[in-house]
């Protein structure tokens, strides 16, 4: 249902009143299409600013406020006055109002008021987008040689339809397409009468830029009373600008991931790459359009393998960034560590449409790794514990979760080991701590840890010892390894002798509470002494 439409007299009243309240103006006339057209003569502008070189309303305002106008336009098709707020090109910062008045009863056409730009400068024209045509018609005759076309086509190749008349249409063409367009141009010589042949040309615009254009020439050179070619010429620039921009950054992501220090790799959802960089192709051994699976993973150690399976399931199926990282045999390097990063690529509607994977070779990152922890955590001299890990095995066996049993520490001295160093040299000192070590380590039990807490003294942690006495039994099982190994210095035995020390203690119970009462034991032992080897049990 549409509204009635306003009469006459009403419409007169609306067109005086809005001229009253801006009498400067800018004024033009609109055909039924919504296109500007001249003023008529018997229309007397006064004050009001004729507005000359847009096509309509759409092309003096905002991209944003085109819409506005367009539900303006149908208002008053319907009922022959509309008005509307826009922000103009000439004033963007700005509003005005869009009257439209159907006077066509009057001066034969409808207007539209541009009001409320009072501050225009009077000799400048309204700012307007300049909108070229994207489809402009030549007419060719059977050589080739225009003989009429399109007004409009000044707008796209700034020549006119006159000047164009006589040219050759191979001369418009790109030197470098002209080989493709006089091909293009005998084909559709060649064809019946009514076909038509497609090709997308280069052409030159008279101040020297190119223009693209898909022409598709018509042959109604037989066609009764047209004896021509009618080529329509359709503007695609903007795609293919578009289509170089993206061959471009293809190119340019091709470029950056052949010189990253990475493999990376696109695959599908079905696992089939996509894509892969040299270093990828050389890692992996697979080429484009091979699943990444099955044989292709072989190289991935056992153990690692099913987290990779995992890992490139997940990122494909749930959509998750995913980091993994795994151990391979390289034939001339031999074993490496890869650090795998998985992304998901998705498509407008969120969908994945595949993954890119990137595999970075850390084996040194991963051997300057564990070496760090290792001397983060073992003595460098006799590969035991240093003492802040055997600190923390302590604690960590008290908080074991579930302990129901207790933990025994024990506590090493050696005894006269600075004579040692004195009668036979530093070095035959060392020879002696790696000897205990070596010792201890092979009488305690499996899980049991043997740390080196000072020059001379070492701490066996034992966890899940259930009572005093089975910890007495774990320090004479120390003492009888002691007892038996000796080490041969200078042609002489040497024997270790040591005073240990023993503490348990059940659930609820302090680590260094834990360290002193065996350490206190150790000192009792050292005083109670009778022989090279003296244990005591704490109380």
């Amino acid at each position: 249902m549409t509204d009635a439409k306003i009469d006459e007299a009403e419409r007169d009243a609306a067109f005086a009143a809005t001229v009253a309240r801006h009498p400067d103006a800018f004024v033009c006339a609109v055909s039924p299409a919504g296109l500007f057209a001249d003023l008529p003569e018997t229309f007397d502008p006064g004050r009001l600013r004729p507005v000359t070189g847009p096509r309509s309303a759409l092309d003096l305002v905002v991209l944003e406020d085109q819409p506005e106008v367009i539900d303006a336009w149908h208002a008053f098709l319907a009922r022959g006055l509309a008005q509307c707020r826009v922000h103009p090109l000439s004033a963007p910062g700005q509003l005005v109002d869009l009257h439209m008045i159907d006077l066509t009863h009057r001066y034969g056409v409808q207007i539209v008021l541009f009001a409320g730009l009072d501050g225009h400068p009077a000799h400048l024209p309204l700012e307007h987008q300049v909108i070229k045509p994207r489809l402009v018609t030549v007419r060719k005759n059977s050589n080739a040689i225009i003989v009429g076309a399109d007004p409009e086509i000044v707008r796209v190749l700034g020549w006119t339809a006159d000047e164009l008349l006589g040219t050759r249409a191979v001369d418009l063409v790109h030197p470098d397409d002209r080989v493709r367009a006089i091909s293009s141009w005998m084909d559709m010589l060649a064809s019946p009468n009514g076909e038509a042949r497609r090709v997308r040309l280069r052409h030159l615009h008279r101040d020297g830029s190119v223009v693209w254009f898909e022409v598709t020439n018509h042959n109604q050179l037989t066609a009764p009373g047209v004896g021509e070619v009618v080529a329509e010429m359709l503007d695609i620039s903007d795609e293919m600008a578009a289509q170089e921009a993206l061959r471009a950054g293809e190119q340019l992501m091709r470029r950056l991931t052949e010189t990253i220090p990475m493999g990376i790799v696109q695959i599908g959802t079905d696992r089939r790459i996509a894509y892969q960089n040299e270093r990828a192709a050389r890692a992996i051994g697979a080429g484009v359009g091979d699943v990444l699976g099955g044989a292709l993973l072989d190289r991935i150690l056992p153990g690692d393998r099913p987290a990779i399976d995992a890992a490139i399931d997940t990122v494909l199926r749930e959509d998750r960034d995913v980091e993994a990282e795994y151990g391979y045999r390289n034939v001339e390097r031999g074993p490496r560590r890869v650090r795998a990063t998985l992304r998901a690529l998705t498509g407008p509607d969120g969908e994945v449409t595949g993954a890119i994977i990137c595999l970075t070779d850390v084996t040194d990152d991963v051997r300057l790794r564990d070496e760090l922890k290792q001397r983060a955590t073992y003595d460098a001299l006799t590969g035991c514990r240093n003492r802040a890990s055997t600190l923390t095995a302590l604690q960590e066996a008290l908080d074991a979760p579930g302990r129901t049993r207790g933990t025994a520490v024990i506590f090493i001295d050696l005894n006269k080991f600075k004579q040692v160093n004195d009668a036979y040299g530093h070095a035959a000192g060392d020879r002696l701590l790696t000897h205990v070590a070596s010792r201890l380590r092979g009488a305690v039990r499996d899980g049991d840890v043997v740390g080196r807490f000072g020059g001379d003294e070492f701490v066996v942690i034992c966890p899940d010892v259930p009572s005093a006495t089975d910890a007495r039994h774990i320090g004479q099982s120390l003492v009888a390894a002691l007892v038996t190994g000796g080490l041969d210095l200078a042609g002489e035995r040497l024997l270790p002798q040591a005073s240990i020390g023993v503490a348990w203690a059940g659930t609820q119970t302090c680590a260094d509470t834990l360290i002193a009462r065996a350490d206190a034991a150790m000192y009792e032992a050292k005083k109670s002494r009778t022989g090279r080897l003296a244990l005591a049990l704490a109380d």
